[in-house]
């Protein structure tokens, strides 16, 4: 009887997927992994943001191999991609907000990007931390402190948040 409630204390507190015609946002869990992943490829442009510490080894098909090393706060931008295998080669789980941008940009190739605030700053997104919602944009926040995250709304927290700005 116990077991119920504290299910259910269990799945309220993982991040509710969001989805919609902008995104596609997930919380990934990494595991540690002794030999690498199953061959995968991701077929839209997306934003990580990772909420600890650990490392990653990519393996791509034409024989390049990534050796990723991440900290809690820490985003990145990851086009699509050909076919690799990853693999968390670190003694901890990786929790990391993943953020599939569905939509083309809109914004002017030529234009410069803004590196005073932005961590990332292309024709899809803008990603920056900041306390306040923007004005007038679609957006996802992530509170790294609480793993949650929230669509064109800040999370609960105090913040301050990643932010991640369609254009």
């Amino acid at each position: 009887m116990l077991l119920v409630p504290v299910a259910l204390l269990v799945a309220q507190s993982r991040p509710v997927p969001v989805e919609n015609e902008y995104v596609r946002a997930f919380m990934a869990t990494d595991a540690p992994a002794d030999k690498p992943g199953r061959p995968h490829e991701h077929k839209q442009n997306r934003v990580m943001v990772y909420l600890d510490s650990g490392d990653i080894q990519l393996k791509y098909a034409d024989g390049k191999v990534e050796n990723q090393h991440w900290k809690p706060g820490d985003v990145a931008w990851s086009p699509a991609s050909g076919t690799h295998t990853s693999q968390n080669v670190s003694t901890r789980p990786i929790r990391i907000v993943e953020i599939e941008i569905r939509q083309p940009g809109h914004g002017d190739e030529n234009a410069p990007p803004d590196r005073t605030h932005a961590v990332i700053d292309n024709s899809q997104v803008r990603v920056y931390r900041a306390s306040r919602a923007p004005a007038g944009k679609h957006f996802l926040a992530v509170d790294i402190a609480a793993g949650e995250f929230t669509w064109d709304k800040l999370p609960s927290g105090s913040g301050p948040f990643i932010i991640t700005e369609l254009k």
